[in-house]
């Protein structure tokens, strides 16, 4: 349980605003032995002073109100942390928050002109390096809005144009028009034509239009290998993890087809982690196209901190145990500042803090803070020196 000296309810998160927008960092803190003071830090760890601050202010529950964040103004936008202290007992900061303006990014994949025969798969690419519900994307054809048949049409999560069953009335000129955060961007424009259908029946081997990407998964997320192929006759696409045929058919499958035939892998798990073969077969050939698929765990405590009473000069040793993918690191602080490992104060154990021989001025709160690429927490214990 979170030490009752001093504790946080709720930490800032990092914010994407839109230029001109404003943004709020919300931090609460409790404590069983007085009021709790809420300052902020700014990226150079120095408190913000929000007198004459023309954009920033503190609201009176403690929250960090920013009215307006502009991009060209570093007041604005950078990284922030809360410092939660209590008198006479000690203190603890948040994680460190980033406040960014959004930009909509430029494309890193476009659609290409494509040639398929009538009744295979047409698949153009449209790609952002950006995930938020806030961007949206449309297709166009011939300049106008595409008119959507969804029995065959699918916009794909990586926002790419995937036509089953190709017929004679999709040939054309598409882009995709991406619009979020008060812009927009049009891609290039690909052709889309048909080849005549009595070539189609001429036995050819998989031929892959769309190939499985690499991906960096967040446990708990949900991800799309997309896979399409077309040949004649037309591939039947199997999934394989590690050399394994998928089961689609289980009852507890987190796998399922998505479109034509790609691979949907919902609520990833550690155990998802691995190389994933999209495998087209038809008479001619069999080929493969793999992707592998790295799952990230975000920092979780298997032992925390505990509040302990000591006396002076003794030796003690306050435990921290954290479990992520990647390897957390782990650091400690003490009443919101960084400890510097000395002969005095060691790392033991993994990441335990061993104190050799407590001073009176040891007194304070002490917390263990564990950070990966998929996130972070703490957890914080008092030390309370006895006073012969």
């Amino acid at each position: 349980n979170p030490t009752s000296a001093l504790h946080f309810k709720a930490e800032p998160r990092d914010t994407i605003v839109e230029e001109g927008g404003p943004a709020r960092l919300d931090c609460l803190a409790t404590s069983a032995f007085g009021i709790v003071t809420i300052q902020w830090r700014s990226e150079d760890g120095q408190l913000i002073n929000f007198i004459g601050d023309d954009f920033r202010s503190q609201l009176s529950n403690g929250s960090l109100y920013i009215s307006n964040v502009y991009n060209n103004n570093p007041e604005t936008i950078g990284k922030y942390q809360c410092l939660a202290s209590v008198e006479n007992i000690g203190a603890i900061v948040s994680r460190t928050v980033e406040i960014r303006v959004a930009k909509l990014p430029n494309f890193i994949e476009e659609p290409q002109d494509i040639l398929v025969h009538p009744g295979q798969i047409t698949y153009l690419s449209c790609k952002l390096p950006i995930n938020d519900d806030r961007v949206k994307i449309q297709w166009l054809r011939d300049e106008h809005p595409l008119s959507f048949d969804e029995s065959r049409m699918t916009i794909m999560p990586s926002g790419a144009l995937e036509i089953d069953d190709t017929r004679s009335l999709d040939v054309g000129t598409y882009r995709c028009n991406v619009s979020g955060f008060g812009e927009f961007r049009l891609s290039s424009k690909a052709q889309l034509n048909l080849l005549s259908s009595d070539l189609a029946e001429v036995s050819s081997p998989p031929n892959f239009v769309a190939r499985p990407s690499h991906q960096v998964a967040i446990e708990g997320s949900t991800i799309t290998l997309e896979c399409a192929a077309n040949g004649y006759p037309r591939p039947r696409i199997a999934w394989l993890k590690d050399g394994i045929a998928i089961d689609f058919a289980a009852l507890d499958s987190r796998y399922r087809k998505f479109a034509a035939s790609s691979l949907m892998i919902t609520d990833i798990m550690e155990e998802d982690h691995g190389s994933y073969q999209c495998r087209a077969e038809n008479q001619v050939e069999t080929l493969d196209a793999v992707a592998q698929v790295s799952v990230q765990v975000p920092p979780r405590f298997m032992k925390r901190p505990q509040d302990k009473v000591a006396n002076k000069n003794q030796d003690l040793e306050f435990e921290c145990d954290i479990y992520g993918k990647p390897e957390p690191k782990v650091t400690w602080l003490k009443n919101g500042e960084q400890i510097t490992l000395s002969e005095y104060w060691q790392l033991v154990n993994g990441n335990n803090l061993r104190i050799n021989g407590l001073l009176a001025i040891d007194a304070g709160i002490f917390q263990c803070i564990g950070a990966n690429p998929a996130g972070s927490i703490q957890a914080s214990a008092r030390l309370t020196i006895n006073q012969p």
